[in-house]
């Protein structure tokens, strides 16, 4: 076949793969499934609609994407084109697009509210959300878990800890939505100016009466010997309300819908909570949801290939979930596997959030496992799933026997 036009002379023919990255994760009905196809080839291919019509490396293998998250040096942060498409140039999201020695700075910012002893300070909250959650529809025997529990949870807690109004939190939801997954630029565009706007106005509002000690410390920090920018405090802002509006209740559908067809785990896990802590880990390992994106800093030869500064690099953890030269069986969930993963990334880079990603993910387990017996697919309802920016469950109709 013909080299398709538009292809960097770097890139060797053997590497090219001229399709829809999104389109072919949906082929199935499983994009985990669809995804593994690619360990049947090299593990970096150039795909020429990585992301919404932009080309880019795509890594294949966990350690590659490990390394990619792991080498900053090399694969930078810094904005790309798949982000530049749809936010605006002035400003970064912090301390994500920040390389050493800034990143360091911002993220110092942030980090008190994220510890593993903060997060145990609020389990209390999150342990609460759900049991009034599971309280509106226990009685009922089945609910829709992706609308009335796993969008909800997540994303009530961040909104908690940035003093934002939880009668908003269906706005925030239906923002983010658009902004990572809609159909078109101009739609993505268009939720992104209605978050900044009213992260603009939010910002302001905390600065004359902070409500939240979280932003309070955003909006009085300093970098060095001088205050934080306007566009700093809106990159640090934006990006914690991204970054928890999404994830974890995409991670929290696949792991309820493993937990509903699998019943002889429910009844292990049930039997002894002990296992909780290392069924995360694992499911972990096995339901990567993003796939975030980095640009070659510099000329170099990764792994054999020849990348060019400039270029586009895509991490699917999705991919690296997978990976049969990292894991025997990769597609087998095993809570014994005590997996070393790459899902949060890793490095200096290493999500922010990951101690209260996992202890909101034990604590729903542990709700849900305490008060429903049998739970199980709701027979003849669909299930639905998208694969995008991030790979989540859309629609998870599940049923339960009481105790």
């Amino acid at each position: 076949m013909a080299r398709p036009a538009g292809i960097p002379d770097h890139i060797p023919d053997s590497l090219v793969w001229d399709g829809d990255f999104h389109a072919y994760l949906n082929e199935l009905d499983d994009p985990y499934l669809a995804g593994a196809r690619f360990q049947d080839g090299p593990g970096i291919i150039w795909v020429t609609n990585a992301s919404y019509g932009t080309p880019s490396w795509v890594f294949t293998r966990h350690a590659l994407i490990e390394e990619g998250f792991a080498n900053a040096r090399v694969f930078s942060s810094k904005r790309g084109p798949i982000t530049a498409a749809v936010l605006d140039p002035s400003w970064m999201l912090l301390p994500v697009e920040a390389d050493a020695p800034e990143h360091a700075h911002f993220r110092d910012i942030l980090r008190p509210y994220f510890t593993p002893k903060a997060m145990d300070e609020r389990l209390a909250e999150v342990e609460g959300l759900c049991r009034s959650l599971i309280d509106a529809f226990i009685d009922r025997g089945r609910c829709e878990f992706i609308g009335e529990f796993a969008e909800i949870l997540p994303n009530a807690i961040v909104v908690s800890m940035m003093g934002m109004p939880q009668e908003m939190l269906r706005q925030f939801c239906d923002w983010e939505a658009a902004a990572l997954h809609g159909a078109t630029n101009a739609i993505r565009i268009a939720a992104n100016v209605a978050i900044m706007d009213y992260l603009k106005f939010h910002i302001a509002e905390q600065t004359r009466n902070p409500t939240s000690a979280m932003m309070n410390a955003i909006v009085t920090a300093r970098i060095g010997d001088r205050p934080v920018t306007d566009a700093e405090i809106l990159g640090l802002v934006y990006l914690l309300y991204a970054a928890g509006l999404d994830t974890v209740f995409s991670t929290l559908g696949w792991i309820m819908r493993h937990l509903a067809t699998h019943p002889d785990l429910q009844t292990r896990l049930r039997d002894d909570p002990a296992l909780i802590r290392p069924a995360v880990e694992e499911f972990g390992r096995a339901f990567g949801v993003s796939a975030p994106s980095r640009t070659v800093a510099e000329d170099v030869v990764f792994a054999g290939v020849t990348m060019k500064r400039g270029d586009q690099v895509i991490l699917p953890t999705y991919l690296g979930s997978r990976d049969p030269t990292a894991w025997t069986d990769p597609h087998v969930i095993d809570i014994d596997r005590k997996p070393r993963h790459a899902t949060f990334g890793s490095g200096a880079h290493v999500c922010l959030g990951i101690h209260l990603a996992k202890r909101e993910m034990r604590a729903v387990i542990q709700a849900f496992l305490s008060r429903m017996r049998n739970i199980r697919l709701a027979e003849g309802d669909s299930f639905s799933c998208h694969a995008g920016s991030t790979i989540g469950v859309d629609r998870l109709v599940i049923e339960w026997d009481k105790p």
